[in-house]
């Protein structure tokens, strides 16, 4: 539980700064932890070099669709280290030039200056320069003093993320002061220590871009098959159809002409097309909410932990017992698709991995178990397409609230691809899931470590005698570049 109110000493007190929330005695706390450490701290203002953007007026909207044009990273496409790569603005390189203080390159760190205050990322090696707006901090590593993958492990600890949040000021939107930014402070231990920490967080960035990679393939193949590039469906919000064309659905929502455009674009593919329910091994499962539980140690998700091709199953909404999750009839198992059947979001599926387990769902989450003729990864793939978005919009009920029902989803129509293309697509998109699991799971190992150093408790001689190594290359890859 944060205080509400703390005292402060004197000492503490900075001129600059007299909102109350920044002597929140969980950042004292870190603060202190971060001092007494031991390390030398060094001020990030010395490790690199640090800007932001430049105002909106030199970056008006109209230029942000330049085709083969510079990415130009705003706050949506920062994340947990990695860029979001979704809705990625390009500008013209000539403008690019004009602003070329605020270039970032390879190795180069992005902080959100607005919004997420915290949330920070490394240019991926894919993308030579990009630029940045004025919502967001530039930091040019000077790579001579510090490894870019160690500092972005530290100020994704604790240690580091406190420091940004802090200095977060504003009233409506916290923003965050380049100024203060410089000043943060970084624990500059030996650079094998570093290395160490920092390895983990690259091969993380190796096993994100080998995701990334895979879902493409997957996506490409999809979008050939079903000709996505053909598919230009009728805006028109008006109809006329034939009686018989009516169902027990009387709201004329369900008529657009757009579905029928649809349900013939999937029907000129010449393939099978079937319900989605018919290909399933038994019913849409939809369950009860349970009740949360002070001891619970099994996730149970709810809509607000899926997203497309991702379960965020580690902090999960909900926690329940063992016992609840024995009786529960939302229990998971290895290889269901979890689709979000109330929203917003609605209609959003993903995978549930062998490593998830044991695990459950809320009420508002539906399990569809696919059959020997539907692979999962193809299903879930085809669910967060614009196919199956298309179907839940239009299947779903609720004016505030959209829900979609266990029998709405299973009249959705899907085309039953040959097995062979089916395993291509879908293994791709349950190794991305894999492979996501896997940098996350290196970016906490990172996090924990940079964490253990300011505590005292990482192993620094098992380091430094080269006795403790971090994972390579070959054991975290070498069966994923296998099986693709």
């Amino acid at each position: 539980m944060t205080l509400s109110a703390v005292w402060v000493d004197t000492s503490r007190l900075r001129p600059s700064r007299w909102a109350a929330e920044y002597y929140r005695k969980d950042y004292t706390d870190l603060e202190d932890f971060l001092e007494s450490s031991g390390q030398r701290l060094v001020p990030l203002g010395k490790l690199g070099r640090l800007f932001t953007g430049p105002f909106g007026s030199e970056l008006p909207a109209s230029m942000y669709n330049t085709p083969n044009g510079v990415p130009l990273l705003r706050v949506q496409n920062i994340g947990d280290l990695f860029l979001n790569e979704d809705d990625l603005a390009r500008i013209p390189l000539s403008v690019h030039k004009e602003i070329i203080r605020s270039k970032l390159e390879p190795g180069d760190l992005a902080l959100a200056k607005a919004g997420r205050l915290g949330a920070l990322i490394r240019i991926p090696e894919h993308i030579p320069e990009c630029n940045i707006t004025q919502h967001i901090v530039g930091v040019k590593i000077d790579k001579g003093h510090v490894r870019g993958s160690y500092l972005a492990a530290f100020f994704l600890s604790r240690y580091g993320n406190f420091q940004l949040r802090r200095q977060g000021v504003g009233t409506l939107i916290k923003y965050l002061g380049i100024e203060e930014t410089r000043a943060a402070k970084v624990p500059l231990p030996d650079r094998r220590i570093q290395d160490y920490i920092g390895n983990k967080v690259e091969l993380a960035e190796q096993c994100s871009n080998l995701a990334n990679g895979l879902l493409t393939e997957a996506k490409d193949l999809f979008n050939k098959i079903l000709g996505l590039n053909r598919f230009q469906p009728t805006l028109s919000l008006t109809n006329t159809i034939k009686a018989d064309e009516l169902s027990y659905r009387l709201t004329s929502e369900f008529y657009l002409q757009r579905y029928f455009d649809l349900d013939a674009h999937l029907r000129s593919l010449g393939l099978q097309i079937k319900p989605i329910g018919s290909l399933l091994r038994e019913h849409i499962i939809r369950s009860s909410t349970p009740e949360r539980t002070d001891d619970g140690e099994v996730p149970c998700i709810l809509t607000s932990d899926i997203d497309p091709h991702e379960i965020r199953w580690r902090i999960p909404s909900l926690r329940v017992t063992s016992s609840v999750h024995k009786a529960h009839t939302g229990r998971l198992e290895e290889l269901d698709v979890v689709y979000t059947s109330v929203g917003p979001p609605v209609g959003e599926a993903a995978v549930t991995l062998r490593q998830f387990l044991p695990m459950a769902v809320g009420g508002d989450v539906s399990i569809l178990r696919h059959g020997k003729d539907l692979h999962p990864g193809f299903l879930s793939l085809f669910l967060n397409s614009v196919f199956g978005q298309m179907q839940n919009d239009r299947y779903s009920r609720g004016i505030r609230q959209r829900r979609v029902y266990p029998e709405d989803i299973g009249a959705f129509l899907i085309p039953v691809l040959s097995l062979d293309n089916q395993n291509y697509i879908g293994d791709r998109v349950v190794q991305y899931q894999d492979l996501r699991e896997h940098a996350i799971n290196l970016v906490t190992q990172a996090k924990a470590d940079a964490e253990a150093l300011v505590e005292g408790t990482l192993d620094i001689e098992g380091i430094l005698s080269g006795k403790l190594k971090p994972p390579t290359e070959d054991e975290v890859l070498g069966q994923q570049r296998g099986d693709a």
